[in-house]
């Protein structure tokens, strides 16, 4: 109060937070349903579950994909599984996570596909009544991630680094692991953030491991890696990049091989970016903030390092070029173009055009995408 002794004034300044930014609470629950994919989720994530920061968490999920329709050799995949999952901060910029997971898939048999048709041969054996092969396993993964960001979202300066590991329990229907490795580093070049370089830079591998009767597990097909699209290379359609499916077929009374443009995955990928971020034009400073504008190239490979060129080569009939682009790393994809990213009241909203500047017969290229729920 005026003339009161032993007292100071303060003065405050709220910035008010975009709506829709936070989402508050323990338990979620999500509906989604696209051309490809119908889902349900319910999760419960409680961060500060002890004082010192250990997080517990668990998901309920049910999902009917149907690759066909998200570019991807034909063939559907129903999954049903539960995870439960912990992690803790090691110290201010390291945290380890860990989780516990049950899964059901139940595939129908698609089209005689080489990659595929070899995975069938090796679990023939869990086929149900209805032809569909049935698998269930149990996964253990854990990851450490490091991240020195001044934001959360949008940061400016700072790098962030993430290894996860993925491996199923010895004994289940399917033995693989999977291993994945991101590193992120934020570049300003002056003291107001407004003008920031990002270099980032993804590795991926998985493989299967231990023997199934008189074969060796394998990854399975429907969980290879594919490249294309929002976060990973933008200008190319999802999933399109990479290896593409070899068809079976009777010619003349030989068994011949054609090769298609349906994409079939591989068991390893690297993908990296360049991106200058730079000021909004036309944004008010009260907007700068919720928006992010850059420049960007893209590069990246999709290829499976067990394949073999010579046993096919000489069986090739048609399509014959896709053979080379099976197990050559150096296949590599490029694309520039122009990001604009906003914070809006409904979520984060991301819109691109982009350019192929290198790529190969067979892959399909979009000029503009649109992406809301995540940024980059």
């Amino acid at each position: 109060m005026p003339g009161s002794d032993d007292q100071v004034d303060l003065d405050f300044k709220v910035k008010e937070q975009p709506a829709g930014s936070i989402n508050a609470g323990m338990i979620g629950i999500n509906a989604s349903t696209n051309d490809y994919s119908k889902s349900v989720d319910l999760s419960y994530n409680d961060p500060y579950f002890t004082v010192d920061g250990v997080s517990l968490g668990g998901r309920l999920y049910y999902n009917k994909f149907s690759a066909a329709d998200a570019n991807i050799v034909d063939y559907e995949n129903t999954t049903v599984g539960f995870r439960l999952s912990s992690g803790f901060p090691v110290n201010e910029n390291n945290r380890l996570d860990f989780s516990l997971g049950y899964e059901n898939n139940k595939l129908s048999q698609p089209n005689p596909y080489v990659q595929v048709d070899e995975f069938w041969k090796v679990y023939n054996g869990n086929l149900d009544g209805d032809n569909r092969m049935v698998f269930n396993t149990v996964d253990v993964t854990a990851g450490w991630t490091r991240s020195t960001l001044n934001k959360g979202q949008f940061p400016t300066s700072g790098d962030r680094q993430r290894v996860n590991a993925k491996v199923t329990v010895p004994g289940m229907d399917l033995q693989y692991f999977k291993l994945n490795a991101e590193d992120a580093h934020y570049f300003p070049f002056d003291a107001d953030h407004k003008w920031v370089m990002l270099a980032k830079a993804r590795a991926s591998y998985g493989d299967g491991y231990g023997t199934n009767g008189d074969y060796e597990h394998v990854l399975p097909f429907f969980e290879n890696y594919y490249a294309g699209g929002f976060d990973t290379l933008r200008g190319f359609k999802s999933n399109t990049v990479g290896p593409k499916a070899l068809y079976y077929y009777n010619l003349s009374g030989n068994d011949v091989i054609q090769g298609t443009d349906s994409s079939v995955g591989g068991n390893a990928l690297a993908v990296a970016s360049l991106e200058m971020i730079v000021p909004t034009p036309f944004a008010s400073e009260t907007y700068q903030p919720q928006l992010r504008t850059s420049f960007f190239i893209d590069a990246g490979s999709v290829w499976d390092t067990h394949f073999d060129y010579s046993q096919y080569q000489n069986r090739c009939f048609s399509g014959c070029n896709y053979l080379m682009d099976y197990s050559d790393p150096s296949n590599i994809r490029m694309s520039t173009g122009l990001s604009l990213q906003w914070l809006s009241p409904m979520g984060p909203l991301v819109f691109v055009l982009a350019r192929p500047i290198k790529k190969y017969e067979g892959d399909d290229t979009e000029v503009f995408s649109f992406n809301i729920g995540r940024t980059f």
